[in-house]
């Protein structure tokens, strides 16, 4: 099921066999060097799927993988996730390197946002950042985020990126 859509981009529900392809993703340890959770084996996908599927289901939003409309290969993730520490809800992004520098992460990322505040109707949402990941850096100032303070989360200093409503 289609929850955005942009113009390049399907921000969907996860669907039975999407494991594989988030394997490719998910298993790459260029992609997931600033990821807490660092490289995932399958079982460890499967799990991560079905608990996103869940939070889903019981929040009416999640982490959401992220398709390519003209291929529809599955390209990432982004999505909102509440923060067990604080119930503050975290906007991320995670994509294949295949599709780094193409602005997706930009333009998923915007969707999720207005999502965030004109359906769930929150008043904030946070990114979390290592202080390394200057492309995702660079995405949060793109999404007019402002850096507000580093913070211990996923046993890690991450730095802390904010957008309230106006």
């Amino acid at each position: 099921m289609t929850i955005l859509e942009t113009d390049r981009l399907l921000v969907r529900t996860w669907m039975p066999g999407d494991a594989e392809a988030a394997t490719r993703i998910y298993g790459d340890a260029q992609v997931m060097r600033f990821i807490p959770v660092g490289v995932m084996t399958r079982p460890q996908i499967v799990a991560m799927i079905a608990r996103m599927s869940d939070e889903h289901e019981r929040r009416g939003f999640g982490l959401w993988p992220v398709t390519c409309k003209t291929t529809g290969r599955l390209i990432g993730e982004c999505g909102l996730h509440v923060l067990p520490e604080t119930g503050e809800v975290e906007i991320g992004w995670l994509y294949e390197r295949a599709s780094w520098g193409r602005g997706y992460a930009t333009e998923a990322a915007r969707a999720v946002l207005a999502f965030a505040f004109d359906v769930v109707r929150l008043a904030r949402v946070v990114a979390l950042i290592d202080s390394r990941n200057l492309a995702s850096i660079s995405v949060a100032h793109r999404l007019a985020m402002r850096y507000e303070r580093d913070g211990r989360y996923y046993d890690r200093d991450l730095g802390v990126y904010a957008k309230e409503i106006a």
